[in-house]
């Protein structure tokens, strides 16, 4: 099982280089994109063939994990390919302006969904954000979990058991008050599981290499990096 990352900003990139949540997931022949989020389709182009994507995965709808789904609609109709995409139902505007693309085979999950993909088994838990946030459980060769966008919550703990790794919305300062983990949540979701953690969804203006908790299951993601579950 790989991970590539994309993005790993929020909710906006940082100047220069950075790009928002995206990732892409490979595993038993299957490969998944996480999020779509501002500056990712550029790097998902030079990380593998878009027509051999399994699937697109949107854990929410805020901006900074969907906004690259419209410039990928053009991509799709000069491939004259057709990509599935799994996300929540949501009554908005937004969700209709994002999925209104014949080029996506849009696949709406909730919690009590389980899905096939090959020999790989998704599982979805909703966690707690101001937008409706499903983590995707990974289950193959190994277990992959991303949260997405979260604060500390009981179906997190569910998503992570006995998981061999999460990538975690949990790059804030520590002490931060907003609906999102902050790094000392993660220190203590690391102790209370045991699970490792790739720490992701950095503020850009945070120096998270500095100021950052420490902790032997938590490494901090890196763009371009390829990181073997």
């Amino acid at each position: 099982m790989k991970l590539t990352v994309l993005g790993k900003y929020g909710p906006y990139p940082k100047a220069g280089t950075g790009a928002t949540s995206g990732y892409l997931l490979e595993s038993d022949g299957e490969t998944i994109a996480l999020d779509m989020g501002t500056g990712t389709l550029a790097r998902l182009q030079a990380a593998t063939d878009i027509r051999k994507l399994s699937a697109i995965y949107i854990s929410h709808l805020h901006f900074d994990h969907t906004s690259d789904l419209l410039p990928l609609r053009y991509l799709l109709d000069d491939l004259g390919v057709t990509v599935n995409v799994i996300t929540q139902y949501e009554d908005s505007d937004w969700y209709r302006t994002l999925f209104a693309s014949p080029r996506f085979n849009v696949i709406n999950i909730d919690a009590c969904t389980e899905l096939k993909m090959g020999s790989l088994k998704l599982t979805f838990y909703e966690m707690k954000h101001p937008a409706r946030d499903y983590a995707i459980r990974v289950e193959g060769e190994k277990t992959f979990v991303y949260t997405g966008d979260t604060v500390l919550c009981d179906e997190l703990y569910r998503a992570a058991e006995g998981a061999d790794c999460v990538l975690c919305g949990c790059a804030k300062p520590a002490g931060f008050k907003g609906p999102h983990m902050a790094g000392d949540d993660a220190v203590k979701f690391a102790e209370q599981t045991g699970v490792k953690i790739i720490a992701t969804h950095f503020a850009p203006t945070f120096d998270a290499e500095k100021d950052m908790p420490k902790h032997e299951n938590i490494i901090l993601a890196e763009e371009g990096k390829m990181y073997y579950i």
